[in-house]
């Protein structure tokens, strides 16, 4: 699930900054008409949140299934160790 949350984060990231840069020259050859190029920018910036958001809030201790805000190696609430394959 991480994996494929960074590779979708990270095309979109891509595909917002070709979109952007193909807006970009649309405007400077004056050419107004980029309501195609703008709703791809929001599409991928709502995938780009979402994608940081599932990031942010997917990672859960394996023993009592609390949600981890930080990457220590004992789990705050339980007090167990985390292994780094369980995120």
């Amino acid at each position: 699930m991480k994996k494929a949350s960074l590779w979708i984060l990270l095309s979109a990231f891509v595909i917002f900054l070709i979109d952007w840069g193909v807006m970009g020259v649309k405007l400077l050859e004056g050419n107004y008409d980029i309501m195609i190029e703008a709703y791809i920018a929001l599409l991928c910036f709502a995938v780009i949140i979402v994608c940081i958001l599932a990031r942010l809030l997917g990672r859960k201790c394996p023993h009592c299934k609390k949600m981890l805000l930080t990457d220590g190696k004992f789990c705050p609430y339980c007090g167990k160790p985390i292994e780094k394959s369980s995120f």
